[in-house]
């Protein structure tokens, strides 16, 4: 018996489960039959036990990494140190005019508001000298990922007309879910992180909160060199933003190989963001009668979308056995089962993968990295 199945024996001893235990241990003489003394004696004592039996089928559920919870997980992972991580916030590039279309430069720690019912507030962080910054979103989270275009201020600037938010150049994350913090610790001890390994740079990365997913290629351009190319939290190439300040952070330009950041002394480290290898879908689909085309084809793209973030997902995974270290297929089978399983689809043909009946294998090597990106759906049917 596992703990899981213990808690599940704990949870079935509910109140009647009790009370028959009880009553069945009673003399067969004594009336038993609800209302009766013996019976009103024992019915609370079997409520009490019960709720033990429910609390103790919590403690064991919550013991364990496996089927802990909320802040007991949390609790859990301090004890393999490491943290929940927390959510972000998003950083932007916005620029500024006046009437006449002239820059307007504003201050580090002005306000501005999105324009909608439920407003999204910016600070602004970095002031440039050409009528742009950079500024942050106030609530963390990822409610600010998909936000561009006109802001208000809210800090007086009487020289100012026009502020729009032109560019995302940090998306945030949300707070770790409890399965994505579970996995890390079920996770953490297939590799040591030591002394600028690989797993060493991918913890690096991990706790720095900008970024989603990081492939490590050692030893790329000679001994001492590390390639580190990395995606922001919406799994797609990182900004040149993101890329400079994890290289900052990693191994500071001024003092590269120096220790000063935190990889390794004598590490020269590089930080790139992967190439955006776009796929073109074509396929043909036979609709049941009562369905729209054009819906089916809505269902498709939204369908596709998801697959390739999953492919996104995958793509930092390590693979020692293979190249250096990483591998990933865009198989057309699997785009042919996710559309068969769409209500209203009876049949399609195997898809065309930018224009060729075959899969397709991303390219990872010590100069180039692949990012599968969905492109075009051409859907005949």
């Amino acid at each position: 018996m596992n703990p899981n199945e213990l808690a599940d024996e704990l949870e079935a001893q509910n109140h009647d489960y009790w009370l028959n235990l009880m009553l069945d241990n009673v003399p067969k003489d004594i009336d038993k039959r609800e209302g009766s003394i013996i019976y009103d004696a024992v019915a609370p004592a079997a409520m009490v036990s019960a709720q033990q039996s429910l609390s103790l089928a919590n403690i064991i559920r919550e013991t364990y990494i496996k089927t802990a919870q909320g802040e007991f997980l949390d609790y859990r992972a301090v004890e393999h140190g490491t943290s929940r991580y927390a959510a972000t916030n998003t950083e932007v590039k916005a620029r500024f005019n006046d009437d006449d279309g002239n820059p307007v430069n504003v201050e580090v720690g002005d306000r501005f508001a999105s324009i909608a019912e439920s407003p999204i507030f910016y600070t602004v962080i970095k002031a440039n000298d050409d009528g742009t910054a950079e500024m942050q979103a106030e609530e963390s989270g990822t409610i600010a990922n998909s936000y561009l275009g006109q802001v208000l201020p809210v800090t007086p600037n009487d020289n100012l007309a026009w502020a729009e938010i032109i560019e995302i150049t940090i998306p945030a994350r949300d707070e770790e879910n409890d399965d994505h913090l579970r996995a890390r610790l079920l996770n953490s001890n297939s590799w040591v992180a030591y002394g600028g390994n690989v797993a060493d740079y991918l913890d690096m990365t991990s706790k720095i909160h900008d970024v989603g997913a990081t492939q490590v290629y050692p030893t790329w351009d000679g001994p001492g060199t590390v390639k580190l190319v990395i995606l922001n939290n919406d799994l797609m190439p990182a900004s040149s933003t993101l890329v400079k300040k994890v290289k900052e952070e990693i191994d500071p330009e001024e003092s590269t190989t120096q220790g000063y950041g935190l990889a390794p002394i004598d590490h020269r480290v590089t930080v790139t963001a992967p190439e955006a290898f776009t796929v073109d879908i074509a396929m043909n689909v036979t609709i049941v009668d009562s369905v729209n085309i054009d819906s089916i084809r809505a269902n498709i793209k939204t369908s596709l979308e998801e697959f390739f973030k999953s492919l996104r997902r995958d793509w930092s995974t390590v693979n020692p056995t293979v190249g250096r270290g990483y591998s990933l297929i865009v198989y057309r089978s699997k785009i042919l089962s996710r559309v068969m399983m769409l209500e209203g689809v009876a049949n399609a043909t195997m898809p065309r993968l930018n224009g060729k009946d075959e899969d397709l294998q991303l390219v990872f090597n010590n100069t180039t990295s692949q990012l599968p990106v969905l492109g075009e759906v051409t859907v005949n049917g």
